[in-house]
Order: structure tokens, then C-alpha cells, then sequence
């Protein structure tokens, strides 16, 4: 066996700038200073976050370093081969899915490994159950017989993992009464939030007309341009609210051209070209929450909503669809921040009036957001390693 075997290695499919690969990176620079040998495998060597791989993770790959295609789940079809051999060369001590869209990949790999001795394979469920995105794709609840079907086949998913880590407690009761999944095998690790490098980031200078003084409320989402992030609900329902106030709409973050036209062309249907601005991706974010009126979401599901803890440590107050999962676990608690049912606009542009109506509050939010430190976050999952990583007492 080779003397630099891993620890543990993070599994993703690219380095694209979102939620699922910034935990990723966290999660091996934590668990590297914890002494852990720690590795990450993508597919795709590629994506904004490539510059901010902890210093001595070692990246491996599939072979294939260029963008993401575009038919993002065919190309992780044409990478199990090498995700196989990876598991059988490296034999990492703990291969750890980063999020739902690597858990069948890493199964299949796994099983085309011949399940190599030795090494443990692990999910981290960081998205709502398969049930809950095909719903929310047709735009209706499924039958309940769909319903079943696609259940039981999603649990396929979990089947070959031998601990299964969900980021909320509500996906951690979907997994374990929709899924099937085995609680004796289910870690509950919520979400966390680096609050004081928040609160630094956002501290940083901003230049924007919008920001100025004397001008009107700014709303700010932020997110991949996507079915999932729902941003055309969101400009529908600011349009709705510009009929009792004045209010623009700034999103960050990136996504297909055609996502991009098609949010555009909602703005300009509904008179909004010169008030919502797609900025694109900004490294960032916190400077923009910090100064805004609102944060507002609107999507239609999530594991655990990373940016909307992001924009409590930048003390922005919140109006959000109450999607799932783990919307109502970080909000509830504050009983000021409204959310409401996915897919009613009427319902967001009333939650963005009422919170625009109300005193920002910034200091209490960012109080708030300290409950969620992403220190503690990360100290459970290495804990969680080291523990699986201990020699068996001998009989």
C-alpha cells in the first residue's frame, strides 16, 4: 500500500463557483489541519474556484482539465472509468461524495472499482430528495405512484454508502423516510458560516450608482443562473412590489447565456430592463448584501441554503420561498425574516414589502448568524472523520 494513501478524498465533478464545491474546499482545508491526507478528484479541473484550493490539497482528476459541458451528467457518465481507477489506485481511506450530483457517480465508480478494500464511501446529501426538482420542473406536485417510483429509485442513490452526512434536518428526515436511508447511517451536519470573514469581506469598498446615497431600495439575490434558483419568479415578484415602493434588483452570479436571455427578456416584459441587472459572478458578494435594502430568494429547492447565511453574517434582512430543504430551520427562529411557499409571487413580492417596511436590524441578524459558525460545522465533519478513521478495539 502506498505510504501517501489519502485519509480522505473529496469527490466533485468541477470547480465551478458554487455552494456544494465551496464546502468542498472548506471541508479538506479543515480536515488537512486536523492532520488528515486529504485529496480532491473532479472530472473537470476547471471553474472559478481553482485559484482558492487550499494550499497542499493535491487536485487529480479525470484527465480532462477544459470547461464543463454542457450536458454536465453525460460527461460524468464518460468520467466513471477514471474515477474507478482513482478509487483502486489511490484506495482513499474515506471517498466522499461532496453533493447530490456526484452520489450515483461515485457509486457506480465505486462498484466498477470492484468496491476496493479498504476504502469507505460516503455522500454528502447537499440538495432536496430527486422527488422534489422533477416537481418542481413540471411545475406540479407529482402522483403519489410517480412519487413512489422516483423515491425508490433516488434511494438507489444511497444504497452502496456506508454513512450518508445531510446538511439539514428536514433532508436528514426526507432521506431516512422517503429514501429508505438507514438512520444507524445518517450524520445531520447543518450548514455553516466563516461570519467573521463575512463581516470582513463585506466591509470592502463598493462603487455602484445603485449603492449611492438618496437612491432607492436595492434587492439582491445571488446564485447560478438556473431552473433551480427560480430568478424569474423573484423579478416578477419585484415587479409586483414596485407598485406600492420603489425598489431595483441586482443578481449575482452566472449561469447558461440562454437562462441569461430568458431572464432578461422577463425584465423587459414586465418594464424592468433599467431596475434588474444580471451582474454575473462576483468573488465578492458580501459587499453587496451588506449595503442592500434585501435579500431576497426564490428558490425552488435547496439542501440547506448556504447564501442566505451568508447574507445574515452580512446583516441583510431576508424574504425567501420557503422551499426545501432547511429554509425554515435558519429563519424560523427569527420570526422578522418571511418566507413563504415556493411559487408564489404574490406571496414573495408581500414578504419583500413587509421586510423593506421594517427597521433593517443589521447587528441582530449578524448576532444570529453566529449561531451557525462555520468553525463548528467543520470541526463536526472532521470529527466524524478521525472517528470513522480509528482502528477497530480488538476483539
Amino acid at each position: 500500500m502506498a505510504s501517501d494513501r489519502p485519509d480522505l478524498s473529496l469527490l466533485a465533478y468541477d470547480l465551478k463557483a458554487s455552494g456544494v464545491v465551496r464546502n468542498a474546499l472548506r471541508l479538506a482545508a479543515a480536515a488537512s489541519a486536523a492532520g488528515l491526507r486529504t485529496e480532491l478528484w473532479v472530472a473537470r479541473n476547471h471553474g472559478p474556484l481553482r485559484d482558492e484550493v487550499p494550499a497542499g490539497i493535491e487536485v487529480r482528476h479525470s484527465g480532462r482539465s477544459g470547461r464543463a459541458a454542457v450536458l454536465e451528467g453525460a460527461d460524468l457518465a464518460g468520467s466513471l472509468w477514471a474515477l474507478a481507477s482513482y478509487l483502486r489506485g489511490r484506495r482513499p481511506a474515506i471517498a466522499l461524495s461532496a453533493g447530490n450530483h456526484m452520489s450515483l457517480a461515485a457509486n457506480i465508480a465505486y462498484r466498477l472499482a470492484g468496491a476496493p478494500r479498504g476504502v469507505s464511501l460516503w455522500a454528502r446529501a447537499s440538495n432536496a430528495t430527486l422527488a422534489t426538482p422533477m416537481a418542481a420542473y413540471l411545475g406540479r406536485p407529482l402522483p403519489r405512484f410517480a412519487r413512489g417510483i422516483v423515491n425508490a429509485v433516488n434511494g438507489l442513490h444511497y444504497r452502496g454508502f456506508e454513512r450518508v452526512i445531510a446538511v439539514s434536518r428536514e433532508l436528514g428526515e426526507a432521506l431516512t423516510g422517503s429514501l429508505g436511508v438507514d438512520s444507524r447511517r445518517l450524520s445531520v451536519i447543518p450548514n455553516g458560516v466563516d461570519v467573521e470573514a463575512v463581516q470582513r469581506l463585506a466591509a470592502a469598498p463598493l462603487d455602484h450608482p445603485w449603492f449611492e446615497a438618496g437612491e432607492m431600495p436595492v434587492i439582491v439575490s445571488a446564485g447560478r443562473l438556473s431552473r433551480q434558483k427560480n430568478f424569474a419568479d423573484l423579478i416578477r415578484a419585484v415587479a409586483k412590489a414596485r407598485r406600492h415602493t420603489p425598489a431595483r434588483l441586482l443578481i449575482l452570479g452566472d449561469g447558461p447565456a440562454s437562462e441569461r436571455r430568458a431572464l432578461e427578456a422577463t425584465a423587459r416584459a414586465l418594464g424592468l430592463q433599467e431596475h434588474v441587472r444580471l451582474a454575473g459572478f462576483d468573488a465578492n458578494p458580501y459587499r453587496f448584501m451588506a449595503r442592500a435594502s434585501l435579500f431576497a430568494t426564490s428558490s425552488l429547492w435547496e439542501g440547506a441554503s448556504n447564501v442566505v447565511l451568508e447574507a445574515l453574517a452580512a446583516g441583510a434582512p431576508v424574504a425567501a420561498y420557503r422551499c426545501p430543504t432547511g429554509i425554515g430551520e435558519v429563519l424560523d427562529p427569527l420570526a422578522s425574516e418571511p418566507s413563504v411557499e415556493p411559487r408564489d409571487v404574490d406571496g414573495l413580492a408581500a414578504a419583500i414589502l413587509a421586510r423593506l417596511a421594517r427597521p433593517r436590524d443589521g447587528k441582530r441578524l449578524r448576532d444570529y448568524a453566529e449561531g451557525f459558525q462555520l468553525a463548528r460545522t467543520l470541526e463536526s465533519y472532521v470529527n466524524c472523520f478521525t472517528a470513522a478513521l480509528e482502528p477497530a478495539p480488538a476483539s
